[in-house]
C-alpha cells in the first residue's frame, strides 16, 4: 500500500539512527586505532630512555598500523579524516554516541588540532 506518514517518518529515523551508530562506531575505531599506534610507540619511547645508547639502537621499534602507513598519516590526522568523512548531520549524534573513555581521547586530539591551528 501507500506509506502513511507515519511509516515514512519512523523509516527515516532508522535510518539516521543507524547512520548516527555507524559512524558513532566509525570514530570509535579510529580513535582505538590511533591511541594503540601512541600507546605502543610511547612504550618503546620509555623503554629505550632505560638502555644504554648501544642497546636502544639495537631494540626494534614497533611497526606502524598498516592502515596509517597506507594513508600516509599520523594517529591524531588519522582520526581528524574519519570525522570530516562523517556527514554533519550526523556528527553530533554520532559524538554523543561514545563511551566515556573516547571522549576523553577524542579531547586530546581536540587539543592537538588547536594546537596545529595556532601554529599557523
Amino acid at each position: 500500500g501507500v506509506p502513511t506518514i507515519q511509516t515514512a517518518e519512523a523509516t527515516n529515523v532508522s535510518k539516521q539512527t543507524t547512520e548516527t551508530l555507524m559512524a558513532g562506531e566509525r570514530v570509535m575505531e579510529a580513535l582505538e586505532l590511533a591511541d594503540a599506534e601512541r600507546e605502543a610507540f610511547a612504550a618503546y619511547e620509555e623503554a629505550s630512555a632505560k638502555m644504554s645508547e648501544s642497546e636502544a639502537a639495537k631494540a626494534p621499534r614497533p611497526t606502524k598500523n598498516a592502515v596509517l602507513q597506507a594513508y600516509e598519516m599520523e594517529p591524531d590526522e588519522y582520526v581528524l579524516m574519519t570525522i570530516e568523512k562523517i556527514h554533519p548531520s550526523a556528527l553530533m549524534d554520532a559524538l554523543l554516541v561514545l563511551p566515556f573513555s573516547k571522549v576523553l581521547s577524542l579531547m586530546v586530539y581536540l587539543t592537538e588540532w588547536a594546537r596545529k591551528v595556532s601554529y599557523f
